[in-house]
């Protein structure tokens, strides 16, 4: 195909024959075109052509951005994978595998809008590590929840169990439950016991509100804890012979509620008669201590 121009001093007669050349030298006779080309100008027979060519002797391929590539006879279609992503195995004579290494890398985020399921016995996510049923830390001894936890069946801690099956308290399989710190009530809170009987009655533990730090120690012994509502509890065998001196005995009387009747070995005294005997000076040798009527 020769290169024609026409400058702007050529005749009229130059134009003709060099538009004349062109159109039958370089461009051929229309009326020889084939049959199965349908398109009566150059650009449009020119796309025909590929669209033929590339339907019995090529392919078309295209990304999801709607771009195309034309694959004609001679051309070669390279597919390349990235290394720890995706890989890929040409094979004779027209068989293209794409398929996954046994260890992907994905550097940026993986949204997955189905369920996903992971085969293998272990499994990290970060630094929290799923083995089978156990769920640990790899980089400390804990897991952090920041949010609010919800467990739906018992909840296990060691060997106690947090709300068992049919019921609503904690239970131990030792018969125990071991705090290892201290225990401290909020406000207005309080400890309550059930008893022997699970009715509307409880024993409810709680303090005045302390304004400064107390402490309360529970002795080493076994007995009942006395109460200013105790009744009838004082036993003789609570008492050391000596401990009680006249001084912790008032001269008019003593409350027979606070005293059993075994506490000093006879009826409940009623009063006590102080019996004194005094020198000349009228000073006080012996004070005689005794159950009035």
């Amino acid at each position: 195909m020769a290169f024609k121009t026409i400058s702007q001093t050529d005749t009229l007669e130059t134009f003709r024959t060099t538009f004349n050349a062109l159109s039958q030298d370089d461009f051929g006779d229309i009326a020889n075109l084939s049959g199965a080309i349908s398109s009566t100008n150059l650009v449009d027979a020119m796309n025909e052509t590929i669209a033929i060519a590339t339907s019995t002797a090529g392919f078309t391929v295209s990304d999801d951005t709607s771009t195309t590539q034309i694959i004609g006879g001679g051309d070669t279609l390279q597919v390349l994978g990235t290394a720890n992503q995706i890989q890929t195995v040409v094979t004779p004579t027209d068989t293209l595998t794409l398929s996954f290494p046994s260890d992907v890398t994905i550097t940026n985020d993986l949204t997955v809008t189905n369920n996903l399921t992971a085969s293998g016995s272990t499994h990290t996510l970060g630094t929290i590590e799923v083995s089978g049923n156990t769920l640990r830390s790899t980089d400390s001894s804990e897991i952090q929840i920041n949010d609010g936890l919800q467990v739906i069946n018992p909840l296990r801690a060691g060997v106690t169990t947090i709300n068992p099956a049919g019921s609503n308290n904690i239970e131990s399989t030792s018969g125990f439950t071991i705090f290892g710190s201290s225990i401290v009530l909020s406000t207005s809170k309080y400890i309550a016991f059930e008893g022997s009987t699970d009715d509307a009655f409880e024993t409810i533990l709680s303090v005045i509100d302390p304004t400064d730090d107390r402490t309360i120690n529970l002795p080493n012994e076994n007995g009942t804890i006395l109460t200013t509502g105790s009744s009838s509890v004082v036993t003789s065998s609570m008492i050391v012979n000596g401990t009680i001196s006249t001084d912790d005995i008032a001269d008019d009387q003593i409350s027979e509620a606070k005293i059993a009747d075994d506490a000093v070995g006879q009826d409940q005294l009623k009063s006590v008669v102080n019996l004194q005997i005094l020198n000349s000076s009228g000073g006080v040798l012996k004070s005689l201590y005794g159950a009035g009527a």
